[in-house]
C-alpha cells in the first residue's frame, strides 16, 4: 500500500475529488494547511537584486489518500493532469510507503481496511 499526500489550491478540490472517485479511490482526507514554496527570486536564472523579504504563507489543502500500490501511477497521473496549470503554486505530490492499514471498527487489516 502507498500513501499519497498532495498539496493543492482550494479551487481544484472538487475537480480532484471527482477524478479520484471516478478512479475508485476508496476515500480521501482533506485538511487546511499553509505553506511556503521557493520564492520567485530563487527561480529566476539571474535574480534581480532586491531587499530580502521573507516569503508569505499561502493557504492550501492537503489531500491524503491510501491506495493499493498498483494504483499509484494511475492516481498520480490523474492528479497531475488535474492540478497542472504551469503556474507557480500548482502544488506538490508525495508518495510514501504504508506498512499497515487497520479499520478500527472491525479490526480488518491490509487492503480490506481500505474498502
Amino acid at each position: 500500500m502507498k500513501m499519497i499526500k498532495c498539496y493543492i489550491r482550494y479551487e481544484k478540490l472538487e475537480e480532484v475529488r471527482e477524478k479520484l472517485f471516478a478512479l475508485g479511490v476508496p476515500g480521501i482526507s482533506v485538511a487546511d494547511v499553509k505553506g511556503i514554496g521557493k520564492p520567485m527570486s530563487q527561480m529566476r536564472a539571474n535574480p534581480e537584486p532586491k531587499v530580502s523579504k521573507l516569503p508569505q504563507f499561502r493557504p492550501r489543502l492537503e489531500i491524503t489518500i491510501v491506495i493499493e500500490s498498483d494504483s499509484v501511477d494511475e492516481v498520480v497521473e490523474a492528479l497531475l493532469s488535474t492540478l497542472r496549470t504551469g503556474n507557480l503554486g500548482d502544488g506538490k505530490i508525495f508518495v510514501l510507503p504504508v506498512e499497515q492499514a487497520i479499520r478500527v471498527r472491525t479490526g480488518e487489516k491490509g487492503k480490506q481496511a481500505l474498502y
